[in-house]
């Protein structure tokens, strides 16, 4: 599952003051706070205006400096402001953006993977088993411009009072409460059960942040950004 998206690396070089197998802390002892910052799971991308530092469990992994490019020479006699490199100037924008499309991805795990009702199997419940495993193998990414994903909700255990599987052998799951989404489940964290049936109101705030997660791919591919999207 993805669930981040990446920032441009835009040098090599290592900068002096920060090294690998620092903490968090010494970094921010020496840089100050970031400009913004981007979560990955373990890893953590710092943004300072001349770096972008990245730390893994607590622990610089990389230090990449970014390098403008150097200003042209104005003719004599016929000043002009010195230029900005468009990617260094995009570099902010970019971030912005990242930071956005985390954060939209964040809410969508979060309301996808909402936790159901995990029920102790007991003598006398009449449980359907379904044939292990819940989801099919792969899933569909969504085009978050234009889904709708309230068009494609489905729910095949509704019918049933309690569901199951062999992957559950001691559980059994309330029917009415779950659903399959195949616009969804790009974001599943956890296979092994099924998922809770969302309400119109949470599938339209899903479709809003799909939808803010494809502007912000577009404003990204425009900058010049490459990286991994969500």
């Amino acid at each position: 599952m993805k669930t981040a998206a990446c920032i441009l690396l835009l040098a090599a070089s290592v900068a002096r003051g920060v090294s690998v197998g620092e903490t968090y802390q010494q970094v921010v002892a020496e840089k100050g706070n970031p400009t913004s910052s981007i979560n990955a799971g373990s890893m953590r991308m710092l943004n300072y205006p001349d770096l972008m530092i990245k730390v893994k469990d607590g622990l610089v992994v990389s230090v990449t400096a970014v390098a403008a490019k150097p200003a042209p020479t104005p003719p004599p006699g016929n000043p002009t402001p010195t230029p900005i490199s468009p990617t260094a100037a995009n570099i902010p924008q970019i971030y912005a953006l990242a930071n956005r499309v985390n954060a939209g991805v964040a809410r969508v795990v979060a309301i996808i993977n909402q936790p159901i009702d995990h029920l102790q199997r007991k003598p006398g419940m009449k449980i359907m088993l379904f044939t292990p495993p819940w989801f099919r193998p792969g899933s569909i990414r969504p085009d978050f411009s234009f889904v709708d994903i309230t068009a494609f909700q489905e729910v095949p255990y509704a019918q049933y009072e309690y569901v199951s599987s062999s992957m559950n052998p001691d559980e059994a799951f309330l029917g009415a409460e779950l659903e399959f989404n195949p616009m969804t489940k790009y974001f599943y964290t956890d296979l092994t059960i099924p998922k809770k049936r969302l309400t119109r109101d949470q599938m339209n705030e899903i479709n809003s942040l799909y939808r803010m997660i494809g502007q912000c791919e577009l404003k990204l591919i425009k900058l010049g950004y490459s990286g991994k999207m969500p």
